[in-house]
């Protein structure tokens, strides 16, 4: 008897956009747009980098309707779980682009700050739309009204430009609170963080929650614009858009950290030292299966669910470490007392050129200090793709 993929262990741990795949065997996302005939009047907005996913639920034809006929969309509910299926249904529409941070890049970040320096205009992704894969295990959870806290395996994050006078200026709180200009263009960032059904009942048994960041002023300092979006979010006035249900306070707090790690991921992207490699492990299993004869392929066809492309970033190593800090100038048993810790790195703008006109972006990355009392096993620990 074959195993249900709710019960496959290795389905569990998948991203979200290919997790929800391999369970159902189908892309539920085309399957339901196709069922509900709208999905020919769909694709022209799904890969449009001018179009919001608020705007296509409101203005496509049938869109509104499947929301409330599939997801409950009634008064300030469910919005969320739309969301989620459109932001499937959108990365899949781009190619399904995926970027994995090796865990030694996230440990570095996480020990890197925000300098007050950074412009907002260095929240960019290389990608119109993209989904950010964690390493785990990590400390981030992602909410789950129903299931308790779920740990976050990454996020959806498409960025569009809207000009003057679109209607995602139409609330006069929102301008105010997020000091928006509706005569001027903006960007938006759209992000839908999901967390891991590992430890939950089943591998659908899955979590997110949704953010919307509004830039219009490139060069305002970074943390500031997005220290002003969470604090709207504590705003009840943030939730009238169709759907969506207010956060508890907790909830909203829990996504700081979350947006801050997705911020500096972005960031490390931006760079000119930014380590990346393609792991195309689908696409090599794919031409593999078609070397094979049909009794050798059909064995590794039941593979190819599980296997996606996407890039790593990040170097597969935590850097070297320094020796012990000395602390007052002693020597001896006091050095050596010294615990093992890192010392916090930050992202700034380097200025260069003539009369130093040019700027780029440069990381001051955290060191390890003492290294050989907590962190020599991570460090010996070569970085393995799943």
């Amino acid at each position: 008897m074959s195993m249900n993929p709710n019960d496959d262990p290795a389905f569990w741990t998948l991203p979200h956009p290919i997790r929800l795949d391999a369970v159902l065997g189908t892309a539920l996302d085309t399957h339901l747009f196709e069922q509900a005939g709208v999905l020919q009047r769909l694709k022209p907005y799904l890969a449009d980098e001018h179009t919001t996913t608020e705007w296509i639920v409101k203005h496509v034809p049938g869109m509104l309707e499947i929301g409330q006929a599939h997801f409950g969309l009634v008064g300030a509910h469910n919005m969320g779980t739309y969301l989620l299926t459109l932001a499937r249904a959108r990365l899949r529409a781009q190619a399904d682009p995926m970027v994995q941070l090796t865990p030694a890049l996230q440990a570095m970040l996480a020990e890197t700050e925000l300098a007050a320096e950074l412009p907002a205009g260095y929240f960019r992704s290389p990608y119109p739309l993209v989904y950010l894969e964690l390493a785990r295990p990590n400390p981030l959870r992602v909410p789950n009204r129903d299931s308790g806290l779920h740990e976050c395996e990454g996020a959806y994050l498409g960025v569009y430009e809207l000009p003057a006078g679109h209607e995602v200026f139409a609330s006069s709180a929102q301008n105010e609170a997020l000091k928006l200009d509706p005569a001027k263009p903006v960007r938006v960032a759209e992000i839908v963080v999901t967390g891991s059904p590992v430890g939950k009942q089943h591998a659908l048994d899955d979590a997110s929650q949704n953010i919307r960041l509004m830039i219009q002023d490139e060069d305002e300092c970074l943390q500031d614009m997005l220290d002003r979006h969470i604090a709207w979010y504590f705003n009840p006035s943030a939730y009238d858009q169709p759907g969506m249900a207010p956060l508890r306070l907790d909830e909203v707090e829990r996504l700081r950290p979350t947006i801050a790690l997705l911020a500096k991921t972005l960031l490390y992207l931006n760079l000119n030292e930014a380590e990346q490699r393609a792991f195309n492990e689908r696409s090599d299993l794919e031409r593999k299966l078609k070397r094979l004869g049909y009794k050798k392929a059909k064995r590794l066809q039941k593979r190819l669910a599980g296997t996606y492309d996407r890039i790593l970033i990040g170097p597969a190593d935590l850097p070297d470490p320094e020796p012990p800090d000395s602390g007052t100038g002693g020597t001896g048993e006091a050095q050596r007392s010294v615990k093992a810790h890192w010392r916090r790195g930050h992202f700034r703008t380097i200025r260069y050129g003539e009369r130093r006109s040019k700027q780029r972006l440069g990381w001051i990355k955290p060191v390890l200090v003492n290294a050989g009392q907590a962190f020599g096993p991570v460090k010996t620990k070569a970085y393995v793709v799943r």
